[in-house]
Formats: structure tokens, C-alpha cells, sequence
């Protein structure tokens, strides 16, 4: 079971619908969060903010964790994907666009520094434009959106290197690259497809389905931080599933939690792809601690805890770290949004208007 000595809260007066913690080429103590409106903050206007994180001395003399807001940047519409590479940061707007900004820790703002946006990628048939729903950046920066359509945009050109327009016929809930040439993304059907993109046409060359008795949308996805075939989603129901790329069909693992309660993000641990991390609109935050990896049987090498899970499932540990707050009150009844995790520090944020940092945490 994790353990954390440290936390803090920090209320920002907006609802926190995306936090990425930035890389080490940034520094590992700092982190981006990006805000959506709402009927309790109507008046608040959406913001990409960029926090660093420090640990100062209580008066009672005991060592507690601080964020300080670095510098901030007004966004067009909700933030609806937000994430961070090599000082390179993109966000997703609900107005179907992408904003790119650099981040310089020399510079003497401290900077968000706008570098180019991407208008209206994302559209009905109609034209109206609809939400881009998330991002990711690896070499380019990949896009998935309502209109069921993914864009591939090169950082330094104007329009989509490549664009698979009506590629699926429901919203495309998440996006990540799961190899230079292909990317996975999860819809509200319940299905988990990949893409190559150096295809011409726009049909998977991968199809999975939670299940073929609930069609429950899936919300959010994540790879495994060294075996990218092995990608773990979460589900509107609060099923945790496991899949193995290299299988077709369904998930190696299928696990159940957070009462049944929607989960909206989910986080494989950088340095310790053995747990797992998932937020839930019932307002926690899980950790599950699959333990070491197993040797397999004939196999030269380890083999993830996540493929031998439904031998092991009693052996799973699962931390609700969100207990310390709730029972407090801070987020009873609020949804969590999303969550990251780095090293030793874990940040949280919803439907509260607050962020929420669990430091040193024990891995």
C-alpha cells in the first residue's frame, strides 16, 4: 500500500478539468493545470496556470508542501486535453481547436509563451464545431475529438500532416501514441481501436470491446511506461481493463472499482508500472499495487503483474489516497477530473475549484 506523508490543498476558484506534471527537462517540481466552466464558477474565465512545487517549514517546525502559481495564460473555451513534452506544452479547446505554447524556466516571465494554434481542427458535418476531447505529443501531436475524427499536426506547419476524418461514428473519449506510427484511442461504444497513420484509408488495423454485454463508454486510457503493447483503460462503469495489443479482442484483465463509479482518468506510475493510479467522479482517487512483476513461465524475462491479474487479483492492493480529504469535506459530492503522477508527488483536481497535491509519496 502507498503511503504519503505530505498533502495540500489549494483552491483556485475554477474547476480543474486537466494537470500535467511537467518532465524533467522542465523539472520534475513543477506542473500545468487547465480549467472548464461551470454552473458554480460562471464568471471564471478558463485558464492554463503553471504551478511549482516546494516544501517549506511549518511553525511547527514540520516540513509541508507549497504550490505557487509560476505564470498563467487565458484559454478559449474548456481545457479539455492538456499535455507536455520537452518544454513544448498543447492544449485542447471545447471549441475544437489546439493551442501550443513553450515553456522557458530561463525566461523572465517564467513563460507560457503562445507558439502557434490549430482552429476549428475539429467540426461537425454540419460544420458546427464540436469539442476536441484530448491530445498527446510525442514527435507530433496527435488529436481526437466529438466528430469521431483524429489529426496529426507537425509542430511547426500550419495545417494536419494527417487527418482520419470520420474514423469512428462516436466521440473519441482519449488519445495516446502507442508507437511512432500508430496511435490507440477509446469512444463512448465501449470500444478501444488503433490507428496506424501512415495508412491511407481511415479503418483500425486494431479492434477491442470491453465487453460484448455492456457497451459502457470508456473514458480514459494509458500505456505502460516500457511495454507500450499493454494499455490500461477506465470505464464509465469503474472497470479498470488491461489490454494486450499484441491480442485482439478483449483485455487480458478486467478489474472493478470506485463503486461502479465513472472513472475519468488513469495513470500508469512512471518509474513503478506496477501500480496504477485512477480518479472517479465519486470523488476519489485509487491506487492499485499489482506487486512485482512475476516470472514467467518459460519466459527469459519478468512478465506484468497486469497480464497474470485475474490469477492474482486477491494479491492487488487498492489505496483510496482521496480519504484523507473526503472524509474532511473538500470533495464530498465534487467529481475528481483527472490526475498525474511523477516520482514522489501526485496532483488531483475537479469539480471543487480546488487542486489537490499528494507529496512524498512512498513507492
Amino acid at each position: 500500500m502507498s503511503e504519503y506523508s505530505m498533502f495540500e490543498s489549494k483552491f483556485i476558484g475554477r474547476n480543474v478539468s486537466k494537470v500535467k506534471i511537467c518532465d524533467q527537462s522542465f523539472g520534475a517540481e513543477s506542473f500545468l493545470s487547465g480549467t472548464h466552466t461551470s454552473q458554480t464558477f460562471v464568471s471564471a474565465d478558463n485558464e492554463i496556470i503553471l504551478w511549482s512545487v516546494g516544501v517549506e517549514q511549518s511553525e511547527e517546525d514540520v516540513e509541508e508542501p507549497t504550490m505557487s502559481k509560476s505564470s498563467s495564460i487565458s484559454h478559449v473555451g474548456d481545457v479539455m486535453g492538456l499535455d507536455y513534452k520537452g518544454g513544448i506544452a498543447a492544449a485542447a479547446s471545447s471549441n475544437g481547436s489546439v493551442s501550443m505554447y513553450k515553456l522557458d524556466k530561463m525566461s523572465s516571465s517564467t513563460g507560457l509563451e503562445p507558439l502557434h494554434s490549430w482552429s476549428a481542427l475539429h467540426s461537425f458535418k454540419s460544420g458546427r464545431e464540436c469539442p476536441c476531447t484530448d491530445l498527446c505529443i510525442e514527435d507530433n501531436i496527435a488529436t481526437c475529438g466529438e466528430d469521431g475524427s483524429i489529426h496529426i499536426l507537425d509542430m511547426t506547419r500550419p495545417t494536419p500532416v494527417r487527418s482520419l476524418v470520420s474514423c469512428d461514428s462516436c466521440t473519441l473519449n482519449s488519445i495516446i501514441w502507442v508507437s511512432p506510427q500508430s496511435v490507440a484511442v477509446v469512444n463512448t461504444s465501449g470500444q478501444l481501436k488503433v490507428f496506424d497513420i501512415r495508412q491511407s484509408g481511415t479503418q483500425p488495423i486494431q479492434k477491442f470491446i470491453l465487453s460484448s454485454a455492456d457497451f459502457s463508454s470508456l473514458n480514459c486510457l494509458d500505456k505502460h511506461p516500457s511495454q507500450h503493447h499493454l494499455v490500461a483503460t477506465g470505464s464509465y462503469n469503474g472497470v479498470l481493463g488491461i489490454y494486450d495489443l499484441r491480442q485482439d479482442g478483449v483485455p487480458v484483465t478486467i478489474l472493478e472499482g470506485h463503486s461502479g463509479n465513472s472513472i475519468s482518468d488513469i495513470k500508469f506510475h512512471c518509474r513503478s508500472p506496477d501500480m496504477l493510479f485512477t480518479s472517479a467522479y465519486d470523488g476519489t482517487v485509487w491506487q492499485w499495487n499489482g506487486g512485482k512483476p512475476h516470472q514467467g513461465a518459460g519466459d527469459s524475462g519478468e512478465q506484468s503483474v497486469w497480464f497474470l491479474a485475474d490469477a492474482v487479483k486477491h494479491r492487488i492492493e487498492v489505496s483510496e489516497l482521496t480519504s484523507l480529504y473526503t472524509q474532511a469535506g473538500s470533495m464530498s459530492g465534487y467529481p475528481v477530473n483527472c490526475l498525474d503522477v511523477c516520482n514522489n508527488m501526485l496532483v488531483c483536481g475537479g469539480d471543487n475549484g480546488a487542486l489537490h497535491l499528494f507529496y512524498d509519496l512512498h513507492i
